[in-house]
């Protein structure tokens, strides 16, 4: 009993951890080496209050943790993430399982890609790009930044606009209609994404997204799950 309360201890600590993590990447648009080295010392602890083996449970922590830094380097490199962001997803992967880590990384994904479009409507309401068109551009903007939320918290189980169920009964009918109703969110969105990548080049703007904030988010929706699952088996118990 007194392992689990610390693991609920630990995790709490990481919870508060990503909230500081999230609220500095907002702030000044870095994550302390600190601050992402105690996220990474507290693992080992994690590890043995919830009672992971060292073969092959740790060493796969280990590996991921090595994979996710070469090629979090990578985009480094090409400038697509922080120094910063690069150790804290580092150190986040030594705590998830693959299953979960994964589904953190397709929520930093999704929450990126939103924060992205999110920050380039503030670039281009205020382009200065001759020629342009700042406020019909922004407007065509939010459109794209809606379908985009919209289809991220589809994925992520949150609340969406749906196909009018009047369109699903008259297309189900056939198989290549079902096929077009799976088929329409996904034009919808990468017709949405394309629109957004133009407009965001044509005003010149290189959104500078704060990609700690995005990870931060997914960090904490995960624990959210464990937490969660972790209360509902107690009370099982």
């Amino acid at each position: 009993m007194d392992q689990e309360i610390f693991t609920y201890v630990l995790l709490g600590s990481l919870a508060i951890a990503l909230l500081v993590a999230a609220f500095t990447d907002l702030k000044s648009r870095t994550i302390g080496n600190k601050l992402n080295i105690a996220i990474a010392a507290g693992a080992p602890l994690f590890w043995w209050a919830s009672g992971l083996s060292l073969w092959p449970g740790v060493a796969i922590q280990l590996g991921i943790a090595a994979i996710t830094f070469a090629v979090c380097c990578a985009f480094f490199a090409i400038r697509q993430m922080g120094g910063g962001d690069v150790k804290l997803l580092t150190a986040l992967a030594l705590w998830f399982p693959p299953t979960n880590f994964l589904g953190l990384v397709l929520i930093m994904a999704m929450v990126g890609w939103v924060l992205t479009l999110a920050m380039g409507i503030w670039g281009v309401a205020r382009s200065n790009v001759l020629g342009g068109k700042p406020v019909r551009d922004t407007f065509i903007l939010v459109a794209c930044t809606l379908i985009a939320g919209n289809f991220a918290s589809a994925v992520l189980g949150g609340p969406k606009l749906a196909i009018p169920s009047s369109v699903v009964q008259s297309l189900g009918t056939s198989e290549t209609g079902t096929i077009a109703i799976a088929l329409i969110p996904i034009a919808l969105l990468a017709i949405a994404t394309l629109v957004s990548i133009r407009i965001i080049r044509r005003h010149k703007h290189q959104p500078r997204v704060p990609y700690g904030l995005a990870i931060s988010v997914a960090g904490l929706w995960m624990l959210g799950g464990s937490f969660l699952a972790g209360i509902s088996t107690t009370a099982a118990g």
